[in-house]
């Protein structure tokens, strides 16, 4: 039965004319798929709109500038090609748009041409924007100084010092537009120190704050973290840190600045041995290892003070700039007296004006910013007697100036005479009172005495004077080694003449940049110009 369905022509031409049918649907359903997406330029090419393709910027320079805004960020694209290329590259990540912002020199706003980047297949026919307004915005750098705090509380019993920053960083650089860099609050990192018994070294990550409290998250912080001390102890006292100098500069610099890593440092010990413990802690600073100018980093190791046990940090960066100098005449500079006596009077002679002048070396930013009043001269003229003494003056000075030549100090002559007794004294008449006195002005008196009263006229043939010692110098009395042994064995005020006092190199010290200063008792610290 079969065999005869399959070699009957008839049934046989029905089947071919199905298949027919078949087919010719398949090819036109297909076609009418197509004819949504695409307008047909052929039966084999078409054109579709890309929407949605982000424009991307490159080729700038973002050490110095920041993409602050593009406008528009999405464009989109018509394109021809194949309707099998199109339907396979139908989304919007198949396609790029770009903008060249490598001849972009300076911030400020501009409109470029899009760049299309399409498909190998694909044909480019038009983009809507085809151009983007960029603004472009300057990156600027501001230094901060590193504040660190800690977190937490040490074990029972133990007291924690200040945070110290050990590896020498005192600012960091925070880079953003510059817009927002105004914005910046502090540079910040924390330190947890719960439960601990003993110094907590880490390294800490700093984190830039706006003005907000919030965090700048993009900010660029460099370097972006220190490393950092916090001392832990049963009894801590944190001190000011002082800087004082040994050995001298080549003569051809002078001392232009100073900076240390700390200003503080924290030292341990028994409550005894803190209570006992000056004001401040000194590190000593030795120029002489300053051999050419510039700026030079010395790592100073801190004494550990006596009776204490240990000190944080144990050492300091000192950054000490050296310069060429130049130099100055500085006048009208007052001369004070040192070690005077409350029964003296102490008058300088020469020079007339009590001013002297003083040729003095440092960087011309120091000479500029010089007055006479940040400079202190003085004549020391303890235990000397009434007499006349040439006198060279101790000078103090800042500590970026120095003395051109600390040899040639001017010198003044002091005069020291007796205070005059300026009291009248009383009449003998005036001191007897044996007379008897009336109310009315009238009386009787006795032998030993006038007995006159009523109204007093002064006495005007005896008057009251004082004469300025500055005027009439009392004449010396005559100094002999042994009675003012500070004279040196001189015997100028013996004879009524000047005693010239040398130098009392003794009881004299000098700053940073070999200038002769005043007795220890009378010196001002020197301490570093700047601390960080």
């Amino acid at each position: 039965m079969m065999d005869k369905w399959i070699n009957n022509n008839t049934v046989a031409k029905v089947l071919a004319l199905v298949v027919s049918i078949l087919l010719w649907v398949m090819v036109h359903l297909d076609g009418g798929a197509a004819s949504i997406r695409t307008t047909s330029v052929s039966s084999a090419m078409g054109t579709n709109v890309i929407d949605n393709v982000q424009v991307q910027a490159y080729g700038f320079d973002e050490d110095k500038y920041v993409l602050k805004s593009l406008d528009p960020t999405r464009v989109s694209i018509q394109v021809r090609g194949q309707q099998s290329d199109l339907t396979s590259y139908f989304s919007s990540e198949s396609y790029k748009v770009k903008v060249d912002l490598s001849q972009v020199t300076q911030a400020g706003t501009v409109t470029l041409p899009l760049i299309p980047e399409l498909p190998a297949s694909v044909q480019y026919v038009s983009m809507s924007p085809s151009t983007v307004k960029v603004t472009i915005e300057e990156k600027t750098s501001n230094a901060f100084e590193p504040e660190i705090v800690t977190q937490g509380e040490p074990a029972t019993g133990n007291q924690a010092g200040n945070p110290v920053i050990t590896d020498g960083t005192d600012k960091v650089t925070v880079t953003l537009p510059q817009s927002r860099l105004e914005d910046v609050q502090k540079v910040q990192g924390v330190v947890n120190i719960e439960g601990a018994t003993d110094t907590v070294s880490k390294t800490v990550s700093l984190v830039v704050y706006a003005k907000d409290g919030s965090v700048i998250k993009d900010a660029v912080v460099s370097p972006a973290s220190v490393k950092v001390e916090v001392p832990i102890g049963t009894s801590v006292k944190t001190l000011p840190l002082n800087l004082s100098y040994t050995g001298e500069l080549p003569k051809s610099l002078i001392l232009a600045n100073t900076e240390a890593s700390v200003n503080e440092v924290t030292v341990y010990g028994s409550e005894k041995s803190l209570a006992a413990l000056g004001d401040s802690i000194t590190a000593t600073v030795d120029l002489g290892s300053i051999k050419e100018a510039g700026t030079t980093n010395l790592t100073v190791k801190l004494d550990i003070p006596e009776g204490a046990d240990r000190i944080a940090p144990s050492t300091v960066q000192v950054k000490i700039t050296a310069e060429a100098f130049s130099q100055k005449d500085i006048a009208n500079i007052p001369v004070i007296f040192k070690g005077a006596s409350e029964n003296y009077t102490n008058v300088i002679t020469d020079p007339a004006n009590q001013q002297v002048t003083l040729n003095v070396k440092g960087t011309p930013e120091a000479l500029e910013a010089l007055k006479p009043a940040d400079i202190e001269v003085s004549a020391n003229i303890s235990g000397r007697k009434p007499g006349t003494y040439k006198i060279p003056v101790q000078v103090i000075l800042p500590d970026t100036i120095a003395l051109s030549d600390p040899a040639s100090a001017p010198t003044v002559t002091v005069t020291i005479s007796e205070k005059t007794d300026t009291t009248t004294p009383k009449d003998p008449a005036d001191t007897d009172n044996s007379g008897t006195d009336t109310t009315d002005g009238t009386g009787s008196g006795t032998d030993s005495g006038t007995g006159t009263s009523g109204t007093t006229t002064p006495d005007t043939s005896n008057p009251e004077t004082t004469i300025p010692s500055e005027e009439t110098p009392t004449t010396p009395e005559g100094t002999t080694p042994e009675q003012n042994p500070e004279s040196n064995g001189s015997a100028g005020a013996e004879n009524g003449g000047t005693t010239t006092i040398p130098p009392d190199n003794s009881n004299s010290n000098s700053n940073s940049n070999g200038t002769t200063s005043e007795a220890a008792t009378n010196t001002k610290a020197v301490f570093p110009s700047t601390y960080r």
